[in-house]
């Protein structure tokens, strides 16, 4: 198997999975740099915004441009830090907590329908190979 089969599969299985996949049938108007704040935002208590362009690999007025877009659609709400008004934190809102269950709930189908065509040794072992290579960027 060559590098360039592998790197076209996780193109083609993140387009499938990203809000441009769906054709319409969820996640609003989000992007999947916005989906992707959002998630880090709500598993970071009082997150700050350099937090944010870290997960994301974005510069800090990349990612301020990502929460005020976000801010503004109702997905989160800012405030300065309690220590220092300096540093400014966002949360997620009612609003962007319901989106990100329904995407993940679409996701879930979606994942569902494709791992369904699978042979059953690859289905029980797919997901958690997925998990750990999304880990493992991370390190």
């Amino acid at each position: 198997m060559e590098i360039s089969d592998i790197s076209r599969a996780l193109i083609e299985i993140a387009w499938y999975f990203g809000p441009k996949g769906s054709n319409g049938e969820c996640c609003e108007d989000l992007t999947i740099q916005e989906f992707l704040a959002l998630v880090k935002i709500l598993n970071t208590r009082d997150c700050p915004v350099h937090e944010v362009s870290k997960a994301l690999g974005f510069t800090k007025s990349g990612a301020t441009r990502i929460v005020n877009r976000l801010e503004s659609r109702g997905y989160l709400r800012k405030k300065a830090q309690d220590n220092d008004a300096r540093v400014c934190c966002v949360s997620v809102t009612l609003k962007g907590e319901s989106i990100i269950a329904e995407t993940d709930t679409h996701f879930k189908s979606k994942y569902n329908e494709v791992s369904s065509r699978l042979s059953p040794d690859i289905q029980a072992n797919a997901g958690e190979i997925l998990i750990k290579i999304a880990a493992a960027l991370k390190e």
